[in-house]
C-alpha cells in the first residue's frame, strides 16, 4: 500500500499528467527518461567552483535574470534560445551547468547521447518529443545536453538516415523551447510561475557542431583552464575537511600545476590524500585481517608537500 506522500509524488508525476492508470504506449520510454534523465536537487553552489567569474556572471545574465525577471525580458531582450558552454575538457562546464540549475531551482535534466538512444526504428525521435514534453511538464527546468557534438555532429550525405531524423526532431524541439518561453514570460506579468525551459549544451570541440545547432545555441561561453589565482583556490576547495600540513607550499604546488584542468587538479589531491594509508600498510606489512582493525584516527595524518609531489609525479596533466 502507498503511503499518502508517495501518492501525492505519483500523482505530480509527468507519467500520472498522461497515463493517470501508469499504463499506455509511451509509459516505459517515459519511466526510462524520468529514472535516468531527471536530477530535481542537483545542490552545487557557484562557490563550490573555482575562479571562471567572467562565465558565472553570463550565465547568471542568460539564464537566471529571465526567470526572476520575465517582465524586462521581452522583444528584443528575450531570453536566448540556448546557452553553450565550450572549452578543454575537465573545466567545469557541467559543474557551471548544475550550479545554474540549483540557483534558479530548476529540475535538471542531463541529457546524453545514451539518453536519447533506441535500437527501434521512430523509437529516439520519440524519446526526444517525450524529453521536451516532460521537461515542459516540470518546468522551469535546465536540459543540460552534455557533450553535444556526439549528439549534433555536422550532418553529411553519408549519414544514416535514423541519426539525421533524431537532428531533425531536436532541431524542431528547440525551436519549440523557444516559443514556450515566450508565452512563459507572458504568463509570469499575469502573475504566475515562468514555464521557462533553458537549453545548456557542453563541448571540447564546438567545430564539429552542426551549424543549424550552432545557430540555436545563441550565447557561446568559452571556459578555460584555470590561471594560478584558479588552481590555488582549486586545492582549497578540494582539501576542504583535510589536514594539511602548515609547511605545505601551495605556491610551489600552483606552478607545478601549470595546464592542469580542475579535474586534473582534484585528481592529485586525492591522490595525495591516500599517501598516508599507503605508507602505513607498507611499513606495517598488514595483511587484509589486521587491516579492519586498524584504528581511522591512525591513518588521519597531515598530507605533507611530499605526498604532493608523489601525486604530482602519478597525475599527469590531461590537456594537450
Amino acid at each position: 500500500m502507498e503511503k499518502p506522500g508517495q501518492d501525492a509524488a505519483k500523482k505530480n508525476s509527468f507519467l500520472y499528467s498522461v497515463y493517470p492508470d501508469g499504463n499506455g504506449p509511451d509509459a516505459e520510454l517515459i519511466q526510462m527518461l524520468e529514472r535516468d534523465v531527471i536530477d530535481k536537487n542537483p545542490n552545487v553552489s557557484f562557490n563550490d567552483i573555482a575562479e571562471l567569474d567572467d562565465a558565472k556572471k553570463t550565465l547568471q545574465e542568460a539564464v537566471l535574470l529571465p526567470l526572476y525577471m520575465p517582465n524586462y525580458f521581452k522583444g528584443i531582450r528575450r531570453p536566448w534560445k540556448g546557452v553553450l558552454l565550450f572549452g578543454p575538457p575537465g573545466t567545469g562546464k557541467t559543474m557551471l551547468a548544475k550550479a545554474v540549475a540549483t540557483q534558479g531551482k530548476t529540475t535538471f535534466f542531463s541529457i546524453t547521447s545514451s539518453s536519447i538512444s533506441s535500437k527501434w526504428k521512430g523509437e529516439s525521435e520519440k524519446l526526444v518529443r517525450i524529453l521536451f514534453e516532460m521537461a515542459r511538464f516540470y518546468a522551469p527546468t535546465t536540459i543540460f545536453m552534455d557533450e553535444i557534438d556526439a549528439i549534433a555532429g555536422s550532418r553529411s550525405s553519408g549519414e544514416h538516415e535514423a541519426n539525421r531524423r533524431v537532428k531533425s526532431e531536436l532541431l524542431i524541439q528547440m525551436d519549440g523551447v523557444s516559443v514556450a518561453s515566450s508565452a512563459g514570460a507572458n504568463e509570469a506579468a499575469e502573475g504566475e510561475r515562468s514555464k521557462t525551459v533553458i537549453v545548456l549544451a557542453a563541448t571540447n570541440i564546438p567545430w564539429d557542431i552542426d551549424d543549424a545547432f550552432r545557430r540555436r545555441l545563441e550565447k557561446r561561453i568559452y571556459i578555460p583552464l584555470p590561471s594560478d589565482l584558479g588552481r590555488h583556490k582549486l586545492f582549497e576547495i578540494n582539501l576542504q575537511g583535510i589536514k594539511v600540513d602548515p609547511e605545505t607550499d601551495f605556491n610551489e604546488l600552483v606552478k607545478r600545476t601549470q595546464g592542469y584542468s580542475g579535474a586534473d587538479i582534484a585528481n592529485v589531491c586525492r591522490e595525495a590524500a591516500m599517501m598516508p594509508m599507503r605508507r602505513k600498510l607498507l611499513t606495517g606489512g598488514l595483511n587484509f585481517d589486521e587491516i579492519s582493525k586498524i584504528n581511522h584516527e591512525e591513518l588521519e595524518v597531515p598530507i605533507t608537500q611530499t605526498d604532493f609531489e608523489q601525486a604530482l609525479k602519478n597525475i599527469q596533466k590531461s590537456v594537450s
